[in-house]
């Protein structure tokens, strides 16, 4: 198996059983986390971190792994990826080589075959289940001291929940995924809080809305786990920003960590980074703060609020909700930042609708684009709809029309979209970059 086939392996169930099941019937209905658990749970034994949530899910992952990598060997699995789909595994912060993936990947297919032969057509194993045993076979052959392990969109019916994990994390719930979750932000909650399953040793809670923080705390009394909420049990005070980015404090029990600075924009970041302290508090008994600053400072963690240019000034962040875009202003608003020439690329499937409703007051103009990727559909009927609401836009078939475009308005410019659109961004820039360094 090479690099490509073992990425197509990823996806070769999926796209079998596709073709049968019902699109808009809910995870509850059609994804079986019960087909890998075996395999699954079988690789268990390095102590884990498993995150939920709606947003920030790999922001909190990422600070996770970078944190505890001041005294441990962490290996650190998220979803989806940028530019590669390598970067989804990572050990100490290096993605997993071409090599590595395709000679793990074989080590597992004859496994993940064995399952797939006997299930019917309409029954997939999903491409989560095979990256969570990929990831863990990778981990545990390079002996990991702490695996992070992020979620997809839920947790009751994802794979990677399958995970014996210590710890679980539980960042911000919103209204998203509604297809497959549920309509409610208690219906969504609930599926989330199935991150705990009664082996935990804590919880640690984002800042939640009541109804959904009573459904988190009613899922850990069930199985008298702990569980630290952020707010109560710890919480970023004195929160600064900078063109480089956060500057903050941390509270987390009795401790007070100073002057933490981290190259993420946005309060968000702050809470994020707070939220993961406290847990690497716990897992560590302890914080060398110095090597902490050392690891936070280091943290990449490509568009999310990631500052292109300062002059011009072009911020891009994956942003795909209404809202997420609170985060977004607040930044523009930090920065001095009036109106800006704002892009937006979100399939028609996704909120695109919402966040050019709240983008349109802080915008001298909007752009909507694609991305040239074939698994998702955008098109210009976009316009139209905003145009019924009032809102004028332009439509651009490409990232780079867009980006011109934007750019000719002279004004600052903020990128928003999903990740394949972000992955276009990074990877015009680098291309200008290259040519004008030629």
């Amino acid at each position: 198996m090479n690099r490509n086939e073992a990425e197509d392996f990823v996806y070769k169930s999926y796209l079998k059983a596709e073709k049968y099941q019902d699109y808009d019937a809910k995870d509850s209905e059609k994804r079986r986390p019960d087909l890998t658990k075996s395999i699954i749970r079988s690789k268990a034994g390095t102590p884990c971190v498993v995150v939920a949530g709606s947003k920030g899910k790999g922001s909190v992952s990422n600070m996770i792994s970078q944190i505890l990598q001041s005294a441990y060997k962490v290996g650190l699995m998220t979803s989806p990826h940028l530019v590669d789909f390598c970067e989804r595994f990572k050990m100490n912060g290096k993605s997993i080589s071409d090599d590595d993936f395709a000679k793990y990947m074989s080590r597992i297919k004859a496994e993940i075959d064995e399952i797939d032969s006997r299930i019917p057509k309409n029954v997939c194993i999903s491409p989560m289940g095979i990256q969570a045993d990929l990831a863990l076979e990778y981990f545990n052959s390079n002996h990991t001291d702490f695996n992070v392990m992020e979620c997809g969109k839920g947790a009751k019916f994802d794979d990677v929940n399958n995970v014996k994990h210590e710890y679980a994390v539980i960042n911000s719930i919103f209204l998203e995924h509604t297809r497959e979750l549920g309509d409610t932000l208690e219906a969504i909650a609930e599926d989330k809080s199935y991150v705990i399953t009664g082996e935990q040793k804590c919880i640690y809670v984002a800042e939640q809305q009541p109804g959904v923080l009573k459904v988190i705390q009613n899922r850990a009394n069930e199985f008298g786990t702990a569980i630290k909420v952020y707010g109560i049990d710890f919480k970023a005070e004195n929160i600064r920003y900078a063109r480089s980015g956060m500057i903050f404090d941390v509270i987390a029990g009795e401790r007070v960590f100073k002057d933490i600075s981290i190259p993420l924009m946005g309060e968000h970041q702050a809470k994020n980074c707070a939220l993961a302290m406290s847990l690497c508090l716990d897992v560590l008994g302890d914080l060398k703060l110095d090597i902490v600053k050392e690891k936070l400072a280091e943290l990449d963690w490509p568009g999310r609020m990631e500052i292109i240019s300062s002059d011009p000034f072009i911020m891009l962040d994956a942003c795909i909700h209404s809202a997420s875009c609170g985060n977004v202003k607040d930044v523009m608003a930090h920065l001095g930042i009036g109106k800006a020439a704002v892009i937006i690329g979100i399939p028609n499937d996704k909120d695109y609708a919402g966040v050019v409703r709240e983008m349109n007051m802080v915008a001298d103009n909007i752009i909507l684009t694609k991305s040239q990727s074939q698994h998702y559909v955008f098109s210009d009927e976009q316009c139209v709809c905003m145009a019924k609401e009032g809102i004028h836009t332009t439509w651009t078939d490409s990232v780079g029309e867009a980006i011109k475009a934007a750019l000719r308005s002279e004004r600052s410019v903020v990128i928003l979209g999903t990740t394949s659109v972000v992955s276009e961004v990074k990877k015009y820039f680098n291309k200008k970059c290259h040519s004008d360094n030629e």
